[in-house]
C-alpha cells in the first residue's frame, strides 16, 4: 500500500467502435480505476479535484527487418464525476461517491468514456502537478470521431502478422500527483484490428498489463530493445526505448522512441552524439496528431515535424522553441515521438541529450549510437573487430558470435567473453585531457596494459 492516494488501472473493457469519418477511425475503451494508496482519492465532479483519463493507441511493426513502436492515436480526456465503491480483490471501505476509498475501484464503461460531451482537451492539464481548470474548454464539435481516440486509416492494417496494436489508459489525479504517486498511472492492453478501406474494428486481446505504459510492450515483444527511465530533476518522468538492428551490407538501423509520461516541462530537442565520419541516411521522425481544437485558444498544437540537423559530432531533431511558438510541436505528456536513421557504422555507447521545451535546461542518458570510423579522439583504432575496415584484424570475428554488431570495436575473442578487449580514448591533446579506458566483454573494470611507441 502506497502512502497517500495512488490510482492504478487493473482492467479495461472491450473497445467501443464508431463509424469512420473520411480517413479517420475512432474508438473508446473503458477502464477500472483502483486506489492502492492508504488515503482516499478526491472525486468531486464539479471542481478540478477528480481524475482525468487519457486514451492512446500504439502500433508495433517491422519495416525492412527492423522493429519500431509508434503512437498512432490519441483522444481527449474523460473527467471523473462519481466514485463507485467496488472491490477488485481487495477490502474496500465504501465512501460518499466524492472519494475513491482505500482498496476501492470505480468502473467506467467504453460507452461512458466515449461520451463526447464529457470529454476535455489535454492542453489544460499539467500532468506533473495534476492541476487543470474546471470546467474544461469545450469548443464546438460534430461527427462520430470528434474528441474520441482517433487513428488514421493509413496507420491501420489487419493484425495477425508482425503488426500489433495496443491501447493505453493513462490517469492524472491532482491529489495523487501531490503525493508523488503519478509514475504508475498508465496501463496497456493489446488490440486485435480487422477490416479494410474505411471500415475497421478494434477488439481486446489478452489481459491488461497494469502499472505499465504502452511503450513497455516494445521490450516485451523484442528482448533486443533497451529501455531507460529518464527523470527530469524535480519534475516528470520520460521513458526511452531504442533498438539497433544489423541490416547487413555494412548498415545498421537505429530506432528510438521517447515517451513523456508526466512532464509539463516537455521536450523540444533530441540530440545523439555521432562518431567522426559516420554516414546517415533514411533519417526519419514520427509523431501523433492533436485534433478537435486541443491547444490554447481551441487551436490544435502544431503538427510540424521536428527538423533534423546533422553536424560533425551529432544528429539533432528539434521543434520550434517555446519563445518562438508556445504551441509548437513539443513532446508533451502522454505522447511518444520516434527518431530513426540508418548508419554505416555499428553501435557504441554515446550520449543522448534532451533539451526541455518550457524550461531552460536539459537531461542526458547513455545510449547506443553509431561508432566512429578511424580516429577516436586523439588516437587511432588498430582495427574495428567487425570486418568493416579494409585492413584485416589480427584474428577473424568468431562465427559463434550471435550478433556481430555487439562485438564492434573489440579485439579477438578470449576465454572470458566472446567480445574481446577494447581500448577507448577520449579527451584532447591540447590541453592534455586524454583518458584511456580498457574493457573486456563490456567490463570497464578490466586490467589494461598500455604501450607507447613512435
Amino acid at each position: 500500500m502506497s502512502p497517500g492516494p495512488d490510482v492504478v488501472c487493473p482492467n479495461m473493457s472491450a473497445p467501443q467502435n464508431y463509424a469512420s469519418v473520411g480517413d479517420v477511425e475512432a474508438l473508446s475503451v473503458g477502464h477500472t480505476i483502483h486506489n492502492v494508496g492508504d488515503t482516499w482519492v478526491n472525486f468531486f465532479a464539479s471542481t478540478n479535484q477528480h481524475p482525468v483519463t487519457a486514451g492512446n493507441v500504439y502500433r508495433y511493426s517491422v519495416v525492412g527487418s527492423a522493429g519500431r513502436f509508434e503512437q498512432v492515436g490519441m483522444g481527449w480526456l474523460q473527467h471523473g464525476f462519481f466514485a463507485l465503491s467496488q472491490s477488485s480483490g481487495c477490502t474496500c471501505t465504501p465512501t460518499d461517491g466524492q472519494h475513491l476509498g482505500i482498496g476501492c475501484s470505480d468502473v467506467s464503461t467504453s460507452v461512458r468514456v466515449g461520451s463526447q460531451v464529457g470529454l476535455g482537451p489535454r492542453w489544460q492539464v499539467n500532468a506533473h502537478t495534476g492541476a487543470f481548470p474546471f470546467p474544461p474548454a469545450s469548443p464546438p464539435f460534430s461527427g462520430t470521431v470528434a474528441r474520441r481516440i482517433q487513428v488514421a486509416v493509413f496507420d491501420l492494417e489487419p493484425t495477425g502478422g508482425t503488426t500489433r496494436y495496443f491501447h493505453e489508459s493513462h490517469f492524472v489525479t491532482p491529489d495523487e500527483a501531490t503525493a508523488g504517486n503519478g509514475d504508475n498511472n498508465a496501463s496497456h492492453r493489446e488490440l486485435a484490428v480487422s477490416g479494410s478501406g474505411t471500415a475497421w474494428n478494434f477488439a481486446s486481446v489478452g489481459s491488461v498489463v497494469s502499472e505499465a505504459s504502452a511503450i513497455r510492450a516494445w521490450k516485451a515483444i523484442d528482448a533486443g530493445v533497451t529501455e531507460l527511465d529518464v527523470r527530469i530533476p524535480g519534475e516528470g518522468l520520460l521513458v526511452l526505448g531504442y533498438r539497433v538492428t544489423a541490416l547487413g551490407g555494412g548498415q545498421w538501423h537505429y530506432e528510438y522512441a521517447l515517451y513523456n509520461m508526466n512532464s509539463d516541462a516537455s521536450v523540444g530537442s533530441f540530440s545523439l552524439a555521432l562518431g567522426a565520419g559516420v554516414t546517415l541516411n533514411g533519417i526519419g521522425f514520427h509523431d501523433v496528431a492533436y485534433h478537435d481544437g486541443d491547444g490554447p485558444g481551441n487551436v490544435n498544437f502544431s503538427g510540424t515535424d521536428w527538423t533534423p540537423t546533422q553536424s560533425a559530432v551529432a544528429i539533432t531533431w528539434a521543434a520550434e522553441s517555446f519563445a518562438t511558438n508556445p504551441s509548437a510541436n513539443a513532446l508533451r505528456w502522454g505522447t511518444t515521438y520516434n527518431f530513426r536513421f540508418d548508419a554505416d557504422m555499428p553501435p557504441e555507447t554515446g550520449t543522448l541529450t534532451l533539451e526541455l521545451f518550457k524550461n531552460a535546461g536539459y537531461v542526458q542518458a547513455e545510449v547506443l549510437v553509431p561508432s566512429s570510423t578511424g580516429p577516436v579522439g586523439p588516437g587511432l583504432a588498430f582495427c574495428a573487430g567487425d570486418t568493416s575496415l579494409a585492413t584485416a584484424c589480427p584474428c577473424a570475428l568468431p562465427d559463434v558470435v550471435p550478433n556481430p554488431a555487439a562485438a564492434a570495436g573489440h579485439g579477438c575473442a578470449n576465454s572470458f567473453d566472446l567480445n574481446g578487449a577494447r581500448l577507448k580514448l577520449t579527451g584532447a591533446l591540447s590541453p592534455d585531457t586524454v583518458t584511456f579506458t580498457t574493457s573486456i566483454g563490456g567490463n570497464s573494470a578490466a586490467f589494461g596494459l598500455l604501450l607507447k611507441g613512435n
